[in-house]
């Protein structure tokens, strides 16, 4: 794949993220969400090399229809709407999903945290910010700022 590939979610992609029908593995369920359909491929590679076998997920996900390179697919004005009315709930679930994935069973409070947060960009931003300093109090600093940096790219 061209590293300056600008990757999309197909609607087979979209619609896994809606319905949860568990058809991609929890571990890729973050990595199809951090695709927002303005990054480069290259770009979350770099973004996102911390993350274990991230190159093959993202690659994984590509092979089974999951994401694409843009220009594939034609966006409908209807679809650009509904792509930006999804950006606030892509928000929530890939925080929640990115703790998941990074804390595993300790990230049960911060998963608690992220799903009991206002519905606004700001609260969640807010409860970013809190997570972060439980983390780096109750669990591990390095995972600390993990999350509250990949936290902050997956919310921009």
């Amino acid at each position: 794949m061209d590293s300056a590939a600008v990757l999309v979610k197909t609607d087979k992609g979209a619609a896994e993220l809606a319905q949860r029908s568990d058809a991609v593995p929890q571990k890729l369920r973050a990595i199809l969400i951090m695709v927002d359909g303005k990054t480069q491929w290259g770009e979350l590679q770099n973004r996102y090399a911390a993350l274990p076998d991230f190159n093959e997920h993202l690659q994984w996900l590509v092979e089974n229809g999951y994401i694409e390179p843009a220009g594939k697919t034609i966006a409908t004005g209807a679809q650009a709407v509904a792509h930006q009315a999804d950006t606030f709930a892509r928000g929530r679930a890939g925080l929640i999903d990115l703790a998941q994935q990074l804390l595993g069973e300790h990230g049960k409070n911060v998963v608690q945290r992220l799903q009991d947060t206002e519905d606004t960009q700001e609260a969640l931003t807010q409860t970013l910010e809190r997570c972060h300093k439980l983390i780096r109090l109750s669990i591990d600093e390095g995972k600390a700022e993990l999350f509250l940096t990949m936290g902050k790219k997956l919310l921009a």
